[in-house]
């Protein structure tokens, strides 16, 4: 857990992160939100070495106090805040256009 100086989301935020190789699925999405909302928390980021699905990314926006970062967000923190240029995870599959 860390507390955010942020103004708009000041207060608790629980931070969770998944060394994953593969999807990383909206039941881990959905489980932060429990926690975020059981401990009254102004936001929850999860954060993986890999990626999230639609359904995933569709809960978070729905949710309002969620942040997921992937891989290829994390590799530009890294490198941005560290000056590493590591691969953090493995590359996700191309994803197919809504229908």
């Amino acid at each position: 857990m860390a507390v955010s100086k942020d103004p708009v989301f000041n207060g608790e935020c629980i931070i969770q992160a998944k060394r994953y190789s593969k999807l990383v699925g909206v039941e881990s999405v959905q489980a932060l939100a429990g926690v975020v909302e059981h401990k009254r928390a102004a936001k929850g980021v999860l954060i993986t070495t890999s990626w999230f699905g639609r359904a995933s990314h569709d809960f978070a926006r729905q949710h309002g106090r969620l942040q997921l970062i992937e891989g290829p967000e994390l590799k530009y923190l890294i490198k941005e805040h560290l000056g590493r240029d590591v691969i953090p995870g493995p590359v996700p599959p191309k994803r197919r256009p809504p229908r």
